[in-house]
């Protein structure tokens, strides 16, 4: 198991207690029990989707510079041509993912500011 995988672990974890925790309160009224549940759910998938971009956002990265990489160790250049652009559109397909999941998520932190104004 490797370090993001045991952040993750953990704040599922730390999720699941604090959302038992909510559920249980008994100084909520059962007619806001449900809304403060969905706010607080709303708030996690926020989070999550937010985390999940940052995350793919540094794997582009990743790959781009491992694209360079490649290009710069092999010096016969069809090989060199080839690397470029397949890695190339690899990132830019990878980059499009990233932007259509931060406008999503823009787009969700939209809507659940709208509904509670």
């Amino acid at each position: 198991m490797n370090f993001k995988d045991l952040q993750y672990s953990i704040g599922k974890f730390k999720t699941d207690v604090q959302s038992q925790i909510a559920k249980s309160n008994p100084m909520q009224k059962q007619d806001t029990k449900s809304l403060s549940m969905w706010i607080f759910h709303e708030r996690n998938d926020l989070a999550s989707m937010r985390t999940l971009s940052y995350q793919r956002a540094e794997t582009n990265r990743a790959i781009q510079q491992w694209v360079k990489d490649e290009i710069a160790e092999n010096n016969c250049e069809d090989i060199e041509v080839k690397h470029d652009i397949v890695g190339n559109k690899l990132v830019q397909l990878l980059e499009k993912q990233v932007e259509l999941e931060q406008e999503y998520a823009g787009k969700q932190d939209t809507h659940r500011r709208t509904v509670f104004k």
